[in-house]
């Protein structure tokens, strides 16, 4: 790639990725996501009072009004997503730390949709099978947030490495792939749209076939596309940060990113076992990169001592 091409990529890239932009994308999505909602409601409700339009062109539409609550959580956690690409351009944690809160945004926004797809909501302790995954999905969200938290303390407490590195060059290889991964994302959100829009009003279309849940198409795809990129940049990463501990650290987020996109395609309750062990190994990674930082800098600086004791 050329470097006037590399040029325009990272203008574009700051332009887009500013305080003020997100701003404005903050208040749009919470636009979005109130009429989004209040729409959800409003055709549930035509549909409960018009039961042959519902029977002809909206037969797939759950009549529970709590099901509403998932359309507005679709445009935050895409959002999320989003702002996971613009993450791209800054380190590794924060792009893994922003993979954690979507999983948990996923599941918290699964046990909305399952609960709005209860047979009898008066008779909900009856249907125990679902019941069951509802709790699973509530427990293991609350844990995932809480490693998010543990995930951002221990973060903290990596101490920075004394060496000089430049990493213009590896910064602006990031922000070239954020507007690529940016691209691709805004490109798989409108090919599920579409998909779901056909299921909804009953319109096959074998051209744009996909999964029964539509969630099984976007977010999987999107995870296989972060490894490859996770993968590349990894390997970019050793011209830069070629010492045992960084590169150790490097794969190890690699591999809890893996593991993350195997649990999308997991059958419940597993997925959410799955989840939870990527994070676990992903703090792990994280703790022992620390402790490893700590050691590092205080062989360094007993090794400063010695030189300054011979210099003498």
């Amino acid at each position: 790639m050329s470097k006037s091409i590399i040029d325009w990529f990272c203008r574009f890239h700051d332009r887009i990725n500013s305080q003020r932009v997100e701003a404005r994308l903050d208040v749009w999505v919470v636009r979005v996501s109130i009429a989004s909602f209040l729409l959800h409601l409003l055709i549930i409700s035509l549909a409960r009072l018009a039961p042959g339009l519902h029977e002809r062109l909206l037969p797939t539409l759950s009549l529970n009004y709590l099901h509403a609550v998932y359309t507005p959580f679709s445009f935050i956690l895409f959002y999320e997503v989003l702002l996971l690409v613009f993450a791209i351009s800054g380190s590794l944690t924060s792009s893994l730390i922003k993979q954690y809160e979507i999983i948990s945004l996923i599941v918290v926004r699964r046990v909305f949709k399952d609960i709005g797809a209860f047979e009898n909501i008066d008779h909900w302790l009856d249907q125990t099978q679902a019941l069951k995954l509802v709790f699973i999905d509530m427990g293991g969200a609350l844990v995932m947030f809480l490693f998010v938290i543990l995930f951002y303390r221990l973060r903290k407490t990596v101490r920075r490495s004394k060496d000089i590195v430049d990493l213009k060059g590896f910064i602006r290889t990031k922000k070239v792939f954020a507007v690529l991964l940016g691209g691709l994302l805004i490109a798989l959100a409108i090919l599920n749209l579409a998909t779901w829009g056909l299921e909804v009003f009953n319109l096959n279309n074998p051209l744009m076939a996909g999964p029964t849940d539509k969630d099984d198409f976007f977010f999987p795809a999107f995870f296989e596309v972060m490894i490859f990129a996770d993968v590349f940049l990894l390997i970019v990463s050793i011209i830069y940060y070629d010492q045992y501990h960084y590169v150790f650290r490097n794969a190890g987020f690699l591999i809890s990113t893996i593991l993350l996109r195997v649990s999308l395609s997991t059958a419940q309750p597993y997925d959410v076992v799955l989840a939870l062990a990527a994070m676990v190994y992903g703090i792990g990674a994280l703790l022992v990169f620390t402790y490893a930082t700590r050691v590092r800098g205080n062989d360094d600086e007993v090794n400063a001592d010695v030189t300054i004791a011979k210099d003498l």
